[in-house]
């Protein structure tokens, strides 16, 4: 089967809008080319410099790609696409443009090792490509990773403010679900750092699929419960910590459900948040009990860490 790459321009300003409404018409895996990203310096966990590739960037403002499974590709999905972006707020008609590929799947691996190279993703954690070499050097918590077309590779701000989060509260005595694990990244930190109990769920079979081959690459397939799940609406266990970095809307779609199915004292943790829905999530989560105990903010997106 082969895939469509999608290419849209954009004005920067657009950036975690855009990418929030590509998720919710089923996009799987988005990459963002910014033009900027060439005039900064680039280090990996090794210390190294390296260089990116200018023909990998567009020549000015914010290149989004998105990526779509042919037989869902049509041609009404593609008008709805353009319709959708083009009256988005902020976005700017003479930056606006959209392309298409064609792309076998046998080359979708080496497409994702043009973007992908090893990074701290937070204080405590490094992500590093299934393919590099790595030297650990200053006793990070290594996530090996391969996220084939799953969204979740920890350079994007929901992801590594998800980690942030995990990294300062969750603890081995704690029972956690990942909700929507997309490549399983977020389930592994909690497996690092010595989570005994974790289950990770997703709508798609293929994340699903995705996150049991990183697991495997992570040495804890055995320790991470994993199977397609809509959201909370099937849970009937308690937990200390619900973990769900997807979009607004769905988020708040499970807010009372993960009220209902945390300890008292535990945690929610959720990120892919734009900006200009934060008050609306807070509120709503303040609503149903909730306490907000710390929020961060990066590059236009919200992860917010809540208490029961």
């Amino acid at each position: 089967m082969n895939w469509i790459e999608y290419s849209i321009m954009i004005n920067e300003e657009s950036e975690p809008v855009v990418t929030a409404l590509l998720n919710e018409l089923g996009a799987n895996g988005v990459v963002i080319e910014d033009s900027s990203e060439l005039d900064k310096e680039h280090i990996d966990v090794y210390g190294e410099i390296y260089e990116l590739n200018p023909d990998d960037y567009p020549d000015h403002d914010i290149r989004v790609k998105c990526y779509f499974s042919e037989l869902v590709f049509t041609e009404s999905l593609e008008q709805e696409i353009k319709n959708t972006i083009s009256n988005i707020d902020g976005i700017k008609p003479e930056v606006l443009a959209f392309s298409k590929t064609v792309i076998q799947e046998s080359d979708w691996e080496n497409e994702w090792k043009n973007y992908f190279h090893p990074f701290k993703a937070s204080e405590r954690f490094a992500i590093v490509p299934s393919w590099e070499e790595y030297e650990n050097a200053d006793d990070s918590l290594c996530i090996e990773l391969d996220p084939g077309m799953a969204f979740g590779t920890g350079d994007h701000p929901t992801t590594s403010m998800c980690l942030r989060h995990i990294e300062e509260v969750v603890e081995p005595n704690h029972k956690v679900i990942d909700v929507g694990t997309g490549s399983g990244i977020l389930s592994i930190g909690c497996y690092l750092l010595g989570v005994k109990s974790i289950k990770a769920i997703d709508l798609d079979d293929l994340a699903v699929k995705v996150a049991k081959e990183n697991f495997e690459k992570n040495h804890c397939e055995n320790s991470i419960k994993v199977e397609t799940g809509n959201l909370l609406t099937e849970e009937t266990e308690q937990y200390d910590v619900i973990i769900a970095n997807i979009l607004a809307h769905v988020i708040d779609l499970m807010i009372e459900d993960s009220y209902d199915r945390l300890n008292d004292g535990g945690f929610f943790i959720t990120s892919g948040i734009i900006d200009e829905k934060c008050d609306e999530i807070t509120n709503r989560l303040t609503e149903v009990g909730f306490k907000i105990e710390k929020v961060l903010k990066e590059n236009g997106w919200v992860s917010i860490r809540a208490r029961k």
